[in-house]
């Protein structure tokens, strides 16, 4: 009998060895999860002064992190309105600039931050930023309404041609004035020679009529 039993023990059914209680899932469950707090039973729990006390720091730290958080933003915020007017007035200065010098610039469109495809980028004398795309789309607006990344980046590439252009510009103007002071010159010898002349017939006439006021005293007296 005991041989019999043994072998109905060995004989039963796997599965039925495999079943779990819901107690014994939960347990097996709650294993692979981190809890970042947990008491066992005998752990002594943290009395209310300390509880008060983490939450004193944590509160002063939430405060530091939120008054930062403020001023940073309240900087931003001046930066922001600050680059704003900046670029604004930079960019009528710019285009007076160009005006007067009478140039447009051609610029590499991989220098412009776009993420469009863009075949040629022109920066006219009105200071207009002009965005031809490839599929036959223009774009054009006064640069200072674009973001700050493209007109700092036109800025970047047009600057440096920009001194050429006020240089060649200078050069002009160097040789106008040149020109100028050298008809100047000669015109202001042209006037002293003829104010010399002037001079010289006035007094010439001025010799003639005394030697006739002479001649005249002479005869009466005779």
């Amino acid at each position: 009998m005991e041989k019999k039993d043994g072998d109905m023990s060995e004989n039963a059914n796997p599965s039925e060895k495999a079943v779990e209680t819901p107690q014994e899932e939960v347990a097996a469950d709650e294993a692979y999860f981190f809890h970042p707090l947990q008491f066992s039973e005998d752990e002594e729990v943290l009395d209310v002064e300390e509880i008060e006390k983490h939450k004193a720091e944590f509160e002063q730290k939430l405060q530091e992190l939120l008054r930062s958080i403020s001023e940073e933003t309240l900087q931003l915020s001046e930066f922001l309105m600050e680059e704003d007017k900046l670029i604004k007035e930079l960019c009528t200065s710019f285009k007076q600039v160009l005006k007067k010098l009478k140039v447009s610039f051609y610029i590499p469109p991989r220098e412009i931050p776009i993420k469009a495809k863009v075949k040629k980028v022109i920066l006219n004398e009105e200071c207009h930023l002009i965005l031809v795309y490839e599929k036959g789309e223009v774009h054009s607006a006064f640069l200072a309404e674009y973001p700050p990344e493209i007109v700092m980046a036109t800025l970047l590439v047009t600057m440096p041609e920009l001194a050429k252009a006020i240089m060649l510009y200078r050069k002009r103007i160097s040789t106008r004035v040149n020109f100028f002071g050298r008809i100047k010159k000669e015109l202001k010898n042209v006037v002293k020679a003829i104010v010399r002349s002037e001079e010289t017939v006035e007094t010439e006439k001025e010799s003639m009529d005394a030697v006739k006021s002479a001649l005249n005293n002479e005869s009466r007296e005779s």
